[in-house]
């Protein structure tokens, strides 16, 4: 994420102090709240200081009550990239269960798929999965679009944790990953982008497709097995996994891909109505 501005200004006493300090805390993004916590003012004052640090180009605000920090090292013109991902985590706001500080929030879809090489696409928007309701659906921070998907707790489960320049990030690890795209294809592309995370995925040995039953039973779609059945049939790919989701599979039809119209031939074997052809979802290995 690129932040630009020109306005640079110099700091008053406090206005250093504040930033100097939240900086040697590792708080590049931080609240009002941190913020109150190292120059002991109240919310009025502290609104004050961080509208001036705002107009003097030192700090942006990314949503409400919540700021990056612009560095030094960003020039003149004030020109900053933050990643995207390390924005993301901060947008989730955690709880705690003493002792513990809970980020109900993961990395997942189209993101995550990307991030494990499991596609060659680069999606513009960032998708964020949590337990807990945002405010909206969807939001633009610099120019990125972040979509906010609530996920059910019973689905909240196979996150890493990764680095991204020394922060850590929840990702969905690979199995998860492609579990997640084919319980819901809208969020990462449509099912074509699902039938190249699975191909990638085995062809580069990412991820086990023991594994990624076990992931799909808890997600408690039967839809997810149909799916992932019939895609390593058209892609080739031999595995005893297949008895196993021929016998989770349930009796009504479903859609190869909700996102698009509900149309096309049924399959028997795998109680799916194949609304993309053979050739669309596997036009990309020739390319």
């Amino acid at each position: 994420m690129i932040i630009m501005t020109t306005n640079i200004t110099s700091l008053s006493k406090i206005e250093s102090a504040l930033l100097s300090t939240l900086s040697a805390e590792g708080k590049n993004i931080f609240t009002t709240d941190d913020a109150s916590a190292v120059i002991g003012k109240g919310r009025t004052d502290i609104r004050n200081i961080l509208s001036t640090l705002s107009k003097k180009s030192w700090i942006n605000r990314i949503e409400r009550g919540k700021y990056l920090i612009v560095p030094l090292e960003a020039g003149v013109e004030r020109k900053w990239s933050e990643d995207s991902f390390i924005i993301a985590s901060h947008l989730i706001a955690p709880y705690t269960i003493a002792p513990y500080t809970i980020a109900p929030y993961t990395i997942a879809y189209w993101s995550a798929l990307s991030y494990w090489n499991l596609t060659e696409q680069m999606p513009r928007t960032v998708f964020v999965a949590s337990t807990h309701r945002k405010f909206t659906g969807q939001k633009k921070i610099a120019s990125i679009p972040y979509r906010f998907i609530t996920l059910l707790p019973e689905k909240f489960f196979g996150i890493k944790t990764i680095w991204i320049n020394n922060k850590k990030v929840n990702m969905t690890d690979p199995e998860k990953t492609i579990v997640d795209c084919l319980d819901h294809p809208e969020y990462c592309g449509g099912i074509v982008e699902a039938v190249k995370g699975v191909w990638n995925g085995i062809k580069d040995k990412n991820i086990d497709l023991k594994k990624a039953t076990g992931y799909a039973a808890r997600i408690n779609n039967k839809a997810v097995f149909k799916r992932l059945g019939y895609l390593c049939e058209v892609l080739g790919i031999k595995t005893e996994q297949s008895n196993i989701w021929l016998h989770n599979i349930s009796k009504g039809y479903s859609l190869l891909d909700p996102t698009l119209p509900d149309k096309g031939n049924y399959l028997r074997k795998w109680r799916l109505r194949c609304n993309v052809d053979k050739y669309n979802l596997t036009e990309w290995k020739e390319h």
